[in-house]
């Protein structure tokens, strides 16, 4: 993962796993857990293909593009406790050999140039600061003819209203937010050819209104018992901030995917 983003490590408590993965499923901390990840990859054939995953977490979508698409995966990130989980469970199930993850120290990828067929990220990306370096290094490792695919948080045009702010605040992570529109303009500008981006605004809006509901009702009792009514009453919250930002269309969630040319000359500005 890329630039001095030291202030993102270890925030990721033990607490907030436990909740995400009740809400996203085994394994996943981002929206939509398998089937979000599944979307991200559409159409590509990932059979023996070499692919990066950044900012990895605990390993699911790792293990899920290792066993559905018979992916080779590396994970990387920068939280210990993180990438312990994720070695756990790439052992529990026995992937070994499809699987490595592997923590890394914020900077520059310590990868060759032309490595990897693939790079996906799932909503890690935010917390990288210096998007047009980090979009470089992907660039660099990803073979000529490979693809970023990922998703990521994005947002609408600053500044941030008082509701973005306090969903910052309650989130308590470290957040580095862009536009949609200037994600297309960096990958266009590194040399990435044949730039998509999708809007996932009203499909994560949706999602998190009815993971709202459920938070405050069918998973309650389960909640409290596992996090203690304090904590319950938290993530509750942080959700209702959520829907806010999703609602105004300040939280922007999209997927993206481009190209490394075949002729890199090509496509570099």
């Amino acid at each position: 993962m890329n630039n001095a983003d030291t202030a993102h490590e270890d925030e990721y408590s033990d607490t907030l796993i436990e909740f995400l993965q009740m809400i996203w499923g085994d394994g996943f901390l981002s929206p939509g857990g398998p089937e979000a990840a599944r979307a991200i990859v559409s159409g590509l054939d990932l059979a023996d293909k070499l692919v990066l995953d950044i900012g990895c977490g605990i390993g699911g979508f790792d293990t899920l593009l290792a066993e559905e698409f018979g992916a080779q995966v590396v994970g990387i990130d920068i939280e210990p406790g993180l990438i312990y989980r994720a070695v756990d469970r790439v052992r529990a199930k026995g992937m070994d050999q499809r699987v490595k993850c592997s923590l890394v120290k914020p900077g520059p990828l310590e990868f060759a140039d032309n490595t990897f067929d693939v790079v996906f990220g799932k909503d890690s990306w935010i917390h990288i600061a210096d998007k047009r370096a980090f979009f470089a290094e992907v660039f660099r490792v990803l073979k000529p003819g490979g693809v970023l695919a990922a998703a990521d948080w994005m947002c609408g045009p600053q500044p941030f209203s008082p509701d973005m702010e306090y969903f910052f605040k309650i989130e308590g992570l470290t957040y580095h937010m862009d536009t949609p529109e200037h994600y297309g303009q960096i990958l266009q500008n590194t040399g990435f050819v044949d730039v998509t981006l999708t809007d996932i605004t009203d499909t994560n809006r949706e999602l998190a209104h009815k993971e709202y509901e459920s938070m405050m009702s069918r998973l309650k009792p389960a909640m409290i018992a596992a996090l203690g009514k304090e904590k319950q009453e938290y993530f509750v919250e942080d959700w209702r901030a959520l829907t806010v930002v999703l609602d105004k269309g300040e939280l922007r969630p999209g997927r993206f995917r481009a190209t490394k040319p075949l002729d890199v000359n090509r496509g570099a500005n």
